[in-house]
């Protein structure tokens, strides 16, 4: 995939909305394409973070430990940004992400996302306005509603 291409992908993501096109492409030379196979992992629970990834190509299942050992909890595909919440919190990762499909990811080194977060309030405005939205749709999922 080309430059361009990783370029579009990330414009087109939700977390990137309204950035400056010439951070994005800064982003996009600083971070690494990877592929991945069908089954293989991205990351897994427990381990410390290094980077968080934007998917470019294929889709991605996370599964977390649960009362009946490891369970599927979503999946994403195109344009999601993955990882980033256990850099953000300084913890290890709390889940485990596993290729559905063959993928290809933009690899974000935790440095320049943190850099990234410091230098551009309208994307750490971005990440927060889609940490809220992931809260509230696990709030519907377990049906909390607003009054």
């Amino acid at each position: 995939m080309d430059l361009d291409l990783e370029v579009k992908t990330i414009r087109n993501a939700p977390i990137f909305t309204g950035i400056d096109p010439c951070k994005m492409r800064l982003l996009a030379c600083m971070s690494e394409q990877i592929t991945f196979e069908k089954g293989d992992y991205l990351f897994r629970c427990g381990e410390i973070p290094d980077a968080a990834y934007v998917i470019l190509k294929g889709e991605v299942e996370f599964m977390a430990q649960t009362g009946e050992g490891m369970s599927v909890i979503g999946q994403d595909g195109p344009g999601a940004m993955i990882g980033e919440v256990a850099i953000l919190c300084d913890a290890k990762r709390f889940t485990s992400a596993r290729a559905l499909t063959p993928l290809s990811v933009m690899r974000i080194n935790k440095d320049c996302l943190l850099r990234m977060i410091q230098d551009s309030p309208q994307f750490s405005l971005s990440i927060a306005k889609e940490l809220a939205r992931r809260v509230m749709q696990v709030a519907m999922h377990e049906g909390i509603h607003a009054q």
